[in-house]
């Protein structure tokens, strides 16, 4: 799995690359933590290299925008693969995030 965080101002965005299942999914929410903890605006996550989601990866999802809906921010969610997307809807979870088509749609999403 590899993951690349940038900041856009003081929002986040994360790029996802590989399998988010069980394996790797400890690996990627503690890498996430620190930014849901410490961050201080949305975080987009950018889903068009994820081959694959489990129920641990949705759950890493779940406890995100739960823990930023506390601090009053979001989880944006763009570039989801037909994959993917089909795990989301088989849960029934996919209107618990905001989801954008691109990556710059979700961008152009955030407050200033």
């Amino acid at each position: 799995m590899e993951i690349k965080t940038k900041k856009i101002g003081k929002h986040t965005l994360v790029h996802l690359n590989g399998r988010l299942d069980i394996t790797h999914s400890d690996e990627v929410e503690a890498k996430l933590a620190d930014d849901v903890q410490n961050g201080e605006g949305d975080i987009i996550i950018n889903l068009e290299l994820i081959s694959y989601i489990s129920s641990s990866g949705i759950r890493i999802f779940v406890g995100m925008v739960r823990e930023l809906d506390k601090q009053g921010r979001k989880l944006k969610l763009c570039c989801i693969t037909p994959p993917v997307k089909k795990v989301f809807d088989v849960v029934e979870l996919l209107d618990l995030f905001e989801v954008f088509e691109t990556e710059q749609e979700a961008i152009n999403s955030l407050s200033k």
